[in-house]
């Protein structure tokens, strides 16, 4: 069982330029159940030994975090909208 648990596991390995998603820790405290507790793309500068990491965010501030709180982003950087307006319509 440990073999097959230990070939499931994806690795993370993060470069310069990489696309990550954050995790927010805080909104464990309020009672939001479906949104979303990972954070808006940031980018991936330098990655420090013991699996520290350098972001970027879209207004250009740094800041290191832990290397456990991220997670790979497959869209691009100029994609992301946060506050879109979508009009349903009756069929």
């Amino acid at each position: 069982m440990n073999f097959l648990h230990d070939n499931r596991i994806l690795k993370r390995e993060f470069s310069h330029g990489d696309l990550v998603l954050l995790y927010n820790s805080r909104l464990m405290l309020f009672l939001v159940k479906l949104k979303s507790r990972r954070s808006s793309p940031f980018k991936g500068l330098k990655v420090f030994p013991y699996s520290a990491i350098e972001l970027e965010n879209k207004v250009g501030h740094l800041f290191k975090v832990n290397g456990q709180r991220v997670k790979h982003y497959l869209g691009s950087f100029d994609d992301h909208k946060v506050n879109e307006i979508i009009t349903l319509y009756e069929p």
